[in-house]
């Protein structure tokens, strides 16, 4: 594995991956094509660009890693440590499970295209880059204030009485090292709420104690996570 050490201070020299380009408002980052939002400011000083290390690193799978004896960076290829173990995804009354998505088969690729999306909407959201008040949109609550769950918690598929949309994303507990920038997590579900159906809600259990979960409200995502479920289980299970 390659590693690249750069201590605090040093300049990042930013390749043909990465562009900046001029706006009214500001400069806008655009990383493999993609416009990055991010909360760290981009600025100019004396005709040099200066980004944010960990918003370049990131956004080009690669993770950052603060060493406080020695005072240096590690920035590598991300590992893939806590693979999924299980999709279930309930869509009306049909519950559907994807034991090991990661294995190799026909399906991988339907699976890694929808981990992604769901995966990296909750980077974004857990960041605060979709929220004018994170504070505002983030609950607490106990695994008995959560109806879908006990659907979520099955191995097989089957039939439902109750009709939900969710999905669950069953994965190994990760607390994260000194340094890493990364929230402590176990399961992460996704879910519309019949109270509030135009909005997302994106459940982080809590690795230390499993009744736990926050609650991220994701306004005006409820169709677009429908439409990601639907594409997802006609690649995958031709529905």
């Amino acid at each position: 594995m390659k590693r690249k050490w750069i201590t605090v201070g040093a300049a990042l020299l930013v390749l043909g991956a990465v562009q900046m380009a001029h706006a009214a408002e500001g400069i806008n980052l655009v990383i493999h094509g993609k416009t990055v939002n991010t909360t760290e400011q981009v600025k100019i000083i004396e005709g040099k660009i200066f980004v944010p290390l960990r918003v370049i690193a990131e956004n080009l799978n690669q993770q950052v890693i603060w060493d406080s004896e020695t005072k240096s960076l590690t920035i590598e290829e991300k590992k893939k440590e806590r693979p999924i173990e299980r999709i279930v995804l309930q869509r009306g009354n049909d519950i559907f499970v994807t034991s090991d998505p990661d294995s190799i088969n026909g399906e991988n690729e339907a699976n890694q295209a929808f981990l992604f999306h769901l995966t990296t909407l909750y980077n974004e959201v857990y960041r605060g880059l979709l929220s004018t008040d994170l504070e505002a949109d983030t609950t607490m609550k106990m695994a008995d204030q959560i109806p879908v769950l006990k659907n979520s918690e099955t191995t097989k598929e089957k039939s439902s009485e109750t009709s939900s949309f969710f999905v669950r994303l069953v994965q190994p507990a990760y607390i994260p090292h000194p340094g890493e920038n990364a929230p402590a997590a176990k399961d992460l579900l996704f879910y519309i709420d019949d109270k509030s159906p135009s909005d997302l809600q994106i459940g982080v259990q809590n690795p230390k104690d499993i009744r736990e979960w926050k609650i991220y409200k994701v306004k005006g995502y409820g169709d677009w996570f429908k439409k990601e479920c639907d594409i997802y289980l006609r690649a995958s299970k031709g529905l």
